[in-house]
């Protein structure tokens, strides 16, 4: 698990389900030992937050860029576009949304943003 800092710049407050997790135009927010939830953007979409526990997306696992090699994961898809992550411990993001709902994440111990497939035909 980790746990997710928000700073919330937006217009509108942010939600995970119906519970305010931030004020809008500048508020902050902790979501404590958060996994496997939506953070809802109002009038632009849910942030979804997918732990994917000790599992590596192998195609994204490189021996010489350490974070890849912790023990813990997560991914993070907002809009098509998506962020992996990696941990030791109790992992941290550090989520601002701007003013006009842009997202912007920061990994203390390392992501990068990836590309998945949001649908495949096999």
């Amino acid at each position: 698990m980790y746990n997710v800092t928000i700073t919330n710049n937006y217009i509108l407050p942010l939600f995970v389900g119906t519970h305010k997790v931030a004020d809008p135009h500048g508020g902050k927010g902790i979501l404590a030992h958060f996994s496997n939830q939506a953070l809802t953007v109002p009038g632009m979409g849910d942030i979804n937050f997918i732990d994917i526990g000790d599992r590596k997306l192998d195609k994204f696992t490189n021996p010489d860029i350490p974070w890849t090699k912790s023990t813990w994961g997560g991914v993070v898809r907002y809009r098509g576009l998506d962020a992996y992550f990696r941990y030791e411990g109790e992992g941290s993001i550090e989520v601002t949304v701007d003013e006009l709902g842009s997202v912007s994440l920061h990994f203390p111990q390392g992501g990068m943003i990836v590309k998945l497939a949001d649908l495949r035909v096999v």
